[in-house]
């Protein structure tokens, strides 16, 4: 049965209030959101959660077969950020290197991958790992509230933390946000009651169901409940349906670091892994683009013994500097000095 070996996750120091990107442009957002500095990136943020996670997991970068890289913000066009991440970790030539892009669900998907390459016994081993840092312009839907980040997971079936029980999908045509070639940033539909209802609830809620019931539990089995979060009220949408308890759901990240795109319920797991015990039990899912990936993890003993090497989420959040909306700007490049 394949598993996580090891995690790792990467969330910049600084932060910005969401109501302070929001108020000029006749808005409102609550809580914090981490913004990437000068000299970071999706590439940089995915490579420091790699690090971490090949740490955590004791892992050596010559065993690793494949790396698999998602996200709805990569920096290029035509070329993958998977070759660089293993140019820096020092894997071998021969390591499949595989980018997921283009959806909110390319994390998801990646790990779906990843998965089925381990089941066919193609590779012992495989790093799974994502970067958000959403294009957005000052005032467009998600500029106050798009966070950025990183998280890695190394797959394998010897050594697991958690293992992976079942996974299941729900897919239909449905599109909620989007960026074409020619859009310099994110839109949406403008009708947040029909993306949260049609979208978000009914594809983490039809994913769930479909695992519950191929592994014939339901969801008040579970220890925690681990949703996408692209905010922190609306994974209690699909909790109602499966009829969760308020206690099973994860903490809410998405006032503290912003909506984390394809990253967001991946970061959220490694928070509630970052402190739970062996034979607990998660119900996890992931949502973007009409599409939610669900999955079952049960913990297990090899969690204690791995915490040693483990950076946990907590460090990342509490090692914050907070930024004024010009240097925000500044930094996301809406605002350039003239010519000399």
């Amino acid at each position: 049965m394949a598993g996580i070996i090891g995690y790792g996750v990467y969330i910049p120091k600084f932060r910005i209030e969401q109501k302070d990107v929001a108020i000029p442009w006749g808005s409102w957002s609550p809580g914090e959101k981490s913004v990437c500095g000068a000299d970071e990136d999706v590439v940089t943020m995915a490579a420091e959660a790699a690090s971490n996670a090949m740490r955590h997991a004791a892992i050596d970068p010559e065993q690793i077969g494949a790396i698999y890289f998602g996200t709805a913000s990569s920096p290029y066009i035509e070329q993958y950020v998977s070759p660089i991440i293993g140019e820096i970790l020092g894997v071998r030539p021969e390591t499949t290197r595989i980018d997921y892009l283009g959806s909110l669900n390319s994390l998801g998907n990646a790990v779906l991958g990843c998965l089925d390459a381990i089941a066919a016994k193609r590779i012992k081993y495989g790093l799974v790992l994502g970067g958000e840092d959403r294009a957005t312009a000052p005032g467009t839907e998600g500029d106050a509230n798009f966070g950025a980040g990183a998280v890695a997971m190394v797959i394998g079936t010897t050594g697991t933390i958690a293992d992976i029980d079942g996974m299941d999908t729900y897919a239909t045509l449905f599109m909620d946000r989007w960026r074409s070639t020619k859009d310099s940033w994110v839109s949406n539909q403008a009708d947040y009651r029909f993306d949260r209802e049609y979208g978000y609830q009914t594809h983490v809620a039809g994913a769930c169901k479909g695992l519950l019931e191929k592994l014939g539990k339901k969801a008040q089995d579970y220890t925690y409940a681990v949703f996408a979060q692209p905010d922190e009220r609306i994974p209690s949408l699909p909790a109602k349906e499966l009829g969760i308890q308020k206690g099973q759901l994860a903490p809410g990240l998405a006032s503290v670091v912003g909506d984390l795109g394809s990253c967001s319920a991946f970061i959220s797991l490694a928070n509630i892994l970052d402190k739970a015990k062996p034979d607990e039990t998660i119900l996890f899912a992931s949502y973007g683009s009409g599409a939610s990936n669900a999955m079952s993890l049960t913990v297990r003993s090899q969690i204690e013994r791995k915490r040693k090497n483990l950076t946990p989420l907590e460090k990342y959040i509490n090692r914050k500097q907070n930024i004024t909306y010009i240097s925000y700007l500044r930094l996301k490049e809406h605002l350039k000095r003239g010519p000399y």
